[in-house]
């Protein structure tokens, strides 16, 4: 992929804020840079497959530069990563990144409106897919090549902070390649009230992709050498309640619009992972159906990414200047299976 040969022409409207509000944001200085450091330890323990047990460790930087200019917005971004087990196992293990070896990881123009009451943006370029989604639906390391964007109302008063159409299409960057394409769009609703918010967001989710070993494998029932195509209605809710211990509660579901199969994620947060030294502990029930979700787009985080359930723990702590530390501890089994498997990743970050 070449990203410079299509970064001069991006024209883009697109709403430059933060995931936690859509207002328009400071000024920034020219090509301002920005990285982000991810340090990580991965074991998983496999009883029912030996063969399938493994301990590695891996860096990973991500460097940003943005330019901004009244409505316009330029970000240029690369991703650099290094592991201790080389990129041949990058698809026996179900990665949705390669272990070594750099990218651009971001190249889009932006451009955005924003008036008292409403909002309006488009990005086009390499970017990330700007949809609410958990892991189970979509993976936030991937990145396509397309056009996004972020249109609604807000509140004068702050209550309302988003009442609004979230849309994203385009050619997915895919480790096993396959050609494949996302179009999805979902509505979204997002309300503060002070000591509580709340968001829901429904949507659909249109995916693509030509046949291959892995992740990309056939859908049941489908011709094994015609593309595939996947469409899902997904939906889903939180609240925080923001008190000296914020707690957070949210659901989300995905059903196959052809074959009914739904899958779905539960999760419970108590603590904060932007107080420095205040840490938060999640749990995470997953459930992933045989068609019920994207499953060539879903999370690497877990491990396997169809056919299977389990619950993950997260206990993460906040450091000074950006840090976190958070240790992960995941079992899941397939479907029809009794063995279980391990995984724990102890993952140490600088954030943008």
């Amino acid at each position: 992929m070449r990203p410079l040969c299509w970064i001069l022409p991006l024209v883009a409207l697109v709403l430059a804020a933060q995931e936690s509000s859509p207002f328009a944001p400071e000024a920034t200085n020219l090509w301002a840079p920005a990285w982000e450091l991810t340090l990580r330890g991965d074991q998983l323990s496999a009883p029912g497959a030996p063969d399938e047990a493994f301990h590695r460790m891996d860096a990973q930087l991500r460097l940003r530069w943005t330019w901004e200019s009244g409505p316009l917005r330029v970000e240029a971004g690369t991703r650099s990563a290094v592991g201790s087990d080389g990129n041949r196992f990058n698809a026996a293990r179900w990665d949705q990144q390669p272990s070594n070896g750099t990218q651009a990881d971001v190249a889009r123009g932006i451009a955005s409106w924003v008036s008292e009451r409403a909002f309006g943006s488009l990005s086009l370029g390499l970017q990330g897919s700007g949809l609410l989604a958990p892991q189970a639906l979509w993976d936030p390391d991937l990145r396509f090549l397309g056009v996004g964007g972020r249109f609604g109302l807000r509140g004068a008063g702050g209550m309302l902070e988003e009442a609004g159409i979230r849309v994203a299409a385009g050619r997915v960057r895919d480790l096993l390649g396959g050609r494949v394409d996302l179009a999805a769009g979902q509505l979204v609703l997002r309300v503060d009230t002070g000591p509580w918010s709340w968001t829901a967001h429904a949507g659909r989710w249109d995916l693509a992709w030509d046949p291959g070993g892995e992740r990309l494998r056939q859908l049941p029932g489908h011709d094994p050498t015609a593309r595939q195509r996947l469409v899902v209605d997904a939906a889903g809710a939180s609240g925080t309640w923001h008190a000296i211990l914020p707690v957070e509660a949210g659901w989300s579901g995905a059903r196959n619009r052809e074959t009914g199969e739904t899958s779905e994620e539960v999760q419970v947060a108590v603590g904060s992972r932007e107080r420095v030294f205040w840490p938060q502990l999640a749990l995470t029930w997953q459930r992933l159906s045989s068609t019920g979700t994207l499953y060539p787009v879903n999370g690497d985080e877990w491990w396997y990414y169809r056919r299977a359930r389990g619950p993950r723990a997260d206990l993460s702590l906040p450091l000074p200047h950006h840090w976190i530390a958070t240790l992960v501890v995941l079992r899941q089994r397939t479907d029809g299976a009794e063995e279980t498997v391990t995984r724990t990743m102890l993952v140490v970050q600088k954030r943008f």
